[in-house]
């Protein structure tokens, strides 16, 4: 239910800016977090050094949540694109174009 309040506020307030209410470009991003005592989803990035897990989130380019995922931190951000566009395309989201 959120999911559609939230899609449908993105959407009004696009359109009061002069753009289509559906977006076609995304911005993708993450961020690992030092989080949690369930060891059985920490694991350790090693690029930076970080214990835990890490959030991937897409926004448009007014900064709107589009998708979000949680992974365990040694998912590299090129395999978790792959899964957030599995998760776009299900939502049968119109975006044509990520910036990473």
């Amino acid at each position: 239910q959120f999911e559609l309040v939230l899609e449908h506020l993105r959407g009004k307030f696009r359109v009061k800016l002069g753009q289509k209410s559906e977006p076609s470009l995304g911005i993708m991003d993450s961020q690992n977090i030092r989080w949690g005592n369930n060891r059985s989803l920490k694991r350790f990035d090693g690029n930076k050094k970080i214990k835990g897990i890490k959030r991937h989130v897409v926004v448009d380019k007014n900064v709107f949540l589009i998708a979000i995922m949680v992974t365990m931190a040694n998912i590299h951000d090129s395999k978790a694109v792959i899964l957030l566009m599995r998760v776009l395309k299900e939502m049968l989201c119109g975006i044509k174009v990520i910036l990473a």
